[in-house]
């Protein structure tokens, strides 16, 4: 979740200043967060408690909201500074991070409904 948070908090200072999200910059995330969550173990541990499925949609759901800005990037598309503020999928993301901040603090498996 830590790479997951830094992800998005980097991407927001990059939207908010204006800076250009790259593919480069995307994939560089994507593979720190892949080896961050050693995937072979945390999926045995994430399966106990049934959340794999909740963190594979946080990350899908990162990876779709940073993918848009690289494609208006790409595009040479205007992207507004506030164009975060209020965005849907966002809010999704923050809410489905603190479920399972929750969840990882309780240790006990609590499907809000955020993650989906």
């Amino acid at each position: 979740m830590a790479v997951i948070r830094e992800w998005r908090s980097t991407l927001t200072n990059a939207v908010q200043l204006g800076h250009p999200v790259t593919i480069g910059w995307a994939d560089n995330y994507r593979v720190r967060l892949s080896k961050a969550l050693g995937w072979h173990l945390l999926q045995s541990q994430l399966n106990q408690t049934g959340s794999v499925q909740l963190l594979t949609n946080e990350f899908n759901n990162m990876k779709k909201l940073c993918d848009r800005f690289v494609e208006a990037n790409n595009s040479r598309t205007y992207v507004s500074p506030e164009s975060l503020n209020n965005d849907p999928l966002d809010q999704r993301i923050m809410n489905c991070a603190r479920s399972l901040a929750a969840m990882a603090a309780s240790g006990q498996f609590a499907d809000d409904g955020s993650c989906h």
